[in-house]
């Protein structure tokens, strides 16, 4: 049985520094997919030669988990633990913020100084009261390094990032048991996935056209289902582009400000004591 489709959702595009963004979640119509918290489409964008590069300087994070997908570009990763990486087309970059991290992302040196063009997502994936308070990680995957499942067809690409699709295992290990697929479509290609109804699906298309269970979606477009049914098949109508992630909603408070997200206000409030105090480590 396919998956209902509740509403497609266009976004609207906003500044950032020098560049543009897209923000699919949180929305004026819901502020999340649980467990999935915000959506960030940055790019594409062209960086002139000697440019001020991303404004993501050293700053923290508590209670949940980042996933940042590179499609043109390179990111450089670096934070308070010690974790350093530049992750180039095609890879990512998945941090564990648990209890506390301090963290920067930027274009690499070369691209500040010689310009170039970027294009990246940032997706935030929220953690249950019981992981909150984890150890923090990072994992740091080039595009060789994920496995990808091509369509019958052969026009499907998906890159299985975590969780397992058909035989296929990622290599991001999800403490949430996330599945988080990167899916690329050529013209005419077609695909089928089979979906847990007790698990929570976000659907975006970067760009192009896909007929998602009979509908259009289309570039910067947010798919919005209902739990009912398992199959969820689409077919690009052009090259195209989208991320699909899902796993077993959390079902627990949020309390969020800025870089943190918790479950009470006094947690939150902890949290920005123990930033100011150096607990989350210090860049």
């Amino acid at each position: 049985m396919k998956k209902e489709i509740k509403r497609i959702l266009s976004t609207g595009r906003q500044q950032v520094g020098e560049h543009y963004m897209h923000q699919p979640i949180p929305n004026h119509d819901f502020s999340s997919i649980d467990p999935f918290l915000l959506v960030h489409h940055h790019g594409p964008h062209e960086f002139l030669p000697y440019n001020q590069g991303l404004p993501f300087g050293p700053h923290p994070h508590r209670g949940f988990e980042t996933l940042t997908f590179i499609y043109e570009g390179s990111i450089e990763h670096a934070d308070s633990q010690g974790f350093k990486s530049v992750i180039n087309p095609g890879g990512v970059q998945w941090m564990t913020a648990g209890r506390g991290i301090v963290h920067s992302e930027n274009i690499p040196e070369a691209m500040r100084e010689n310009g170039g063009k970027m294009e990246i997502i940032q997706l935030w994936m929220n953690l249950p009261g019981k992981l909150k308070m984890t150890a923090p990680s990072y994992q740091g995957f080039q595009k060789e390094e994920i496995p990808v499942l091509k369509s019958d067809d052969g026009l499907i690409s998906t890159q299985v990032i975590s969780g397992q699709l058909e035989d296929i295992n990622g290599p991001s290990k999800s403490i949430t048991e996330l599945t988080i697929l990167n899916i690329e479509g050529k013209k005419t290609g077609k695909q089928s996935f089979m979906i847990p109804e007790n698990e929570n699906l976000l659907f975006y298309v970067l760009n192009g056209e896909i007929l998602v269970n009979g509908k259009l979606a289309i570039n910067n477009q947010l798919v919005d289902f209902e739990n009912k049914g398992e199959e969820v098949e689409i077919e690009a109508q052009e090259n195209s582009r989208l991320i699909m992630a899902y796993g077993k909603p959390l079902n627990e408070p949020v309390e969020s400000h800025g870089p943190f997200v918790m479950n009470t206000t006094t947690e939150i409030m902890q949290a920005m004591r123990d930033y100011k105090m150096g607990k989350m480590g210090i860049m």
